[in-house]
């Protein structure tokens, strides 16, 4: 009797203790959390978001160097040594894991600078140390088979839309979105899966003409919410009509996030593309759905002084650098 006893005593004391260690277990991390604070450490911080095709010509060695263009276009001709990994994989475990360990900075280049910026942010959210050729291979050579995409033209892509110089400021707060997209705890598992849920499915632009067309179609139920992620001395020469005003380092800030109603969509510009690229690029991690506007307000406006930076010209920023083609570095 005592035995059978002790005995139940133990399973007892087994079960319990069992079922206390069971329910004391940490909870699973915050994807959010996770993928805000990666990101935040990037735009945040003092590294340039892109490269000039004549810095990376000059210190070519330096760099390891990812063409992120379809491998069709890849093999019409690449940046000498650069390997491919289409930007639409890029956030998929057998692509991170072609890039180097030892800590080499990265460059990456696409077709005008828009898909490189992408990739350029899911690697740095990483923790590689990547930069974004300016401009992408529009920059590097004048050659229309290798360029496959046309370049920035005054005459086909930029407009003359009405600007505003109102300032517009958010009159509510939204709560943020939460998501999982892995059974993971790992940061780098995390990372990834949010960048891959944006990268291999959304568009990363939208068009001048497009946004335009929302916005004056007397049609307020369709209109994105708009953010100039310029700075804000910029904003206020000229903004697109209705965008606030959310510098493209501070977009990550969970104060500024909470001004965006994750239930809407989002159209995201800057001057000419880059910075905007990473704005939405960093919303769309987010669980946002956010569009990039296609060459920034470059194509909204032909006002140099709300542009105030300079549009893309083959006199002034193209090269004619050596190219390999095939399906090699």
């Amino acid at each position: 009797m005592f035995k059978s006893v002790s005995v139940f005593l133990l399973i007892f004391s087994l079960s319990f203790f069992m079922a206390c260690s069971s329910s004391t277990e940490p909870k699973k991390v915050s994807e959010f959390d996770v993928v805000r604070k990666a990101l935040d450490t990037y735009v945040s911080g003092t590294q340039a978001p892109v490269i000039s095709a004549q810095a990376l010509h000059d210190n070519l060695n330096s760099y390891f160097v990812v063409s992120v263009r379809a491998a069709g276009d890849y093999a019409k001709g690449h940046v000498p040594g650069a390997i491919n990994i289409p930007w639409r994989t890029i956030a998929q475990k057998e692509s991170i894991d072609k890039l180097p360990a030892d800590g080499k900075k990265i460059a990456v280049y696409c077709y005008t600078g828009h898909t490189g910026q992408v990739s350029c942010t899911v690697l740095n959210a990483l923790g590689f140390e990547a930069y974004n050729m300016k401009f992408g291979m529009m920059a590097w050579t004048t050659d229309p088979t290798v360029r496959v995409q046309t370049a920035f033209s005054e005459e086909t892509d930029a407009h003359d839309y009405a600007v505003e110089t109102k300032a517009n400021t958010p009159s509510k707060t939204y709560d943020l979105p939460s998501f999982d997209n892995t059974d993971s705890d790992k940061d780098e598992d995390i990372i990834l899966a949010a960048a891959n849920a944006y990268v291999s499915v959304k568009a990363p632009v939208t068009s001048a003409a497009a946004l335009h067309a929302l916005i004056t179609d007397n049609d307020t139920s369709n209109d994105p919410q708009i953010v100039s992620v310029r700075k804000a001395e910029h904003y206020a020469i000229g903004h697109i009509p209705g965008a606030i005003n959310i510098y493209w380092k501070d977009i990550a800030k969970t104060e500024n996030l909470k001004k965006l109603d994750p239930n809407r969509p989002i159209v995201v510009y800057c001057y000419t593309g880059h910075t905007g690229q990473i704005g939405a690029t960093v919303l769309n991690m987010l669980g946002y759905d956010a569009l990039n506007l296609k060459f920034g307000i470059m194509s909204w406006t032909k006002d140099p002084n709300v542009r105030v930076q300079a549009a893309f010209s083959n006199e002034g920023d193209a090269h004619n650098y050596t190219v390999t083609t095939g399906s090699n570095p």
